[in-house]
């Protein structure tokens, strides 16, 4: 398997993918819930999840991912990939010999800057592989390749996550830190073996031309569409797992439910999406999953009927398994509106936008459920995840759902072109 093979391509991203969502999953899964039992309450713990905001800042810094480096031999994106895992690592470790339980309640002086850190580090690595991914993907691969990513991503949530949780209650934060820190090791060794082809002298990394990307055609309805798509399903982020906590559950339990058996139906749930991007197309593709994605949204509504473990688990899991089936098709779309030189910058203002309609849905789906009800948040996600499809026949065109020519070569395709290594069927 060469470096420049599907196989090795798609494992790379995946491992990168999901070592970089375990420290967001610390913070956006785990820490609600530690929050949660101590007596916080649903808008306190809205209130400190603002450590996440650089990962919707990182578009004003994402430029720099992309000037940085961009003459090295040694490859830009990679070289930031290396630096970055590399604090991440360090982080954590140190991380691991603090009291974390007093930082994140007593000392949030000190708590609120180390998990804000966490998160720049986080945010500016996602930037960096969003970017090299952008390369990677030629336009017929990126919605398997997405699958797999998103797959990855729901990998590394389910450890960040749900796992941490359940090791935290049997064992202690220490352990927990440290673990995490060894993870996000893994993907490091096939960062240093792939050989990041350099920026051809033609394409200029300048102000001029990261500001064009703002000059392409019907550029706001684009925009308009993907921040609305991103607002239904997060009106629900706040409330399931708060939804357990109320109900008496064992730390264990919740951190099982919703880390392990939420995380694997989203990491199904990306898997298919993948394929049936692959297999319908992008436009048709949409249409399927943005109805599927409200089906597994509205059955939350199990959640406020369900006698047993059963249905309630159901009701937890399946709104995972829809939301993460649509999120390839996202990431695939975005990535046909991003030029390759200049991939952090596109993909990232794109990408934020959809973070920040997220803020807007999750910060939306907290008011619903403190004023109104859990049960108003749970209708409310799948009849605004529907109003897209009502959204797409007035700010979309059947060309907005195909790749663009200028983004059509990916780092596979160049190399070829130069000879450097050839994919054969085995490889692929």
């Amino acid at each position: 398997m060469t470096t420049s093979s599907r196989r090795f391509r798609f494992a790379l991203l995946f491992g990168l993918a999901m070592t970089e969502m375990m420290p967001i999953a610390l913070i956006s899964q785990a820490l609600p819930l530690f929050l949660r039992r101590s007596g916080a309450s649903l808008q306190a713990i809205g209130l400190i999840s603002l450590v996440l905001l650089p990962r919707a800042l990182k578009v004003f810094w994402a430029p720099f991912v992309d000037r940085i480096g961009a003459s090295s031999r040694f490859g830009r994106y990679r070289l930031w990939l290396l630096c970055l895992h590399g604090l991440l690592v360090v982080s954590l470790a140190l991380g691991a010999f603090t009291d974390v339980e007093a930082w994140l309640t007593t000392k949030l002086t000190f708590g609120i800057p180390a998990l804000l850190w966490l998160s720049i580090l986080s945010a500016t690595a996602d930037t960096a592989s969003h970017a090299l991914a952008v390369n990677l993907l030629a336009p017929d691969e990126r919605g398997s390749g997405n699958g797999v990513q998103t797959a990855g991503m729901m990998l590394g949530s389910l450890v960040g996550g749900g796992a941490l949780v359940m090791l935290v209650e049997q064992t202690s934060w220490k352990l927990a830190l440290l673990l995490m820190a060894g993870a996000i090791l893994l993907p490091l060794p096939a960062v240093l073996l792939y050989q990041e082809p350099p920026l051809a002298s033609a394409q200029h990394v300048t102000a001029r031309e990261i500001f064009a990307f703002f000059k392409r055609p019907r550029l706001g309805r684009w925009l308009l569409f993907l921040g609305l798509m991103a607002i239904g399903p997060s009106t629900i982020d706040i409330c399931l797992p708060s939804l357990l906590v109320d109900r008496g559950y064992a730390l264990s339990e919740i951190g099982l439910v919703m880390g392990v058996i939420t995380s694997l139906a989203g990491a199904a749930g990306g898997a298919f999406g993948g394929v049936l991007i692959k297999h319908l197309g992008r436009e048709r593709a949409f249409y399927a999953l943005t109805l599927l994605c409200s089906a597994c949204l509205a059955s939350t509504l199990l959640t406020r009927m369900a006698p047993g473990r059963a249905l309630l688990y159901a009701g937890l899991a399946l709104p995972y398994f829809g939301v993460v089936a649509r999120a390839p098709l996202l990431y695939a779309m975005i990535m046909d509106r991003s030029r390759g030189h200049v991939a952090s910058s596109d993909y990232t203002v794109q990408f934020t936008l959809v973070q920040i309609s997220g803020f807007l849905g999750l910060g939306l789906g907290g008011v619903i459920a403190e004023q109104l009800g859990m049960t108003a948040a749970f209708v409310t996600a799948p009849l605004l995840t529907l109003g897209t499809l009502v959204a797409a026949k007035y700010l979309v065109a059947p060309q907005d759902f195909q790749p663009d020519p200028e983004t059509a070569t990916s780092d596979a395709d160049t190399a070829l072109s130069r000879g450097s290594s050839a994919l054969t069927p085995a490889d692929s």
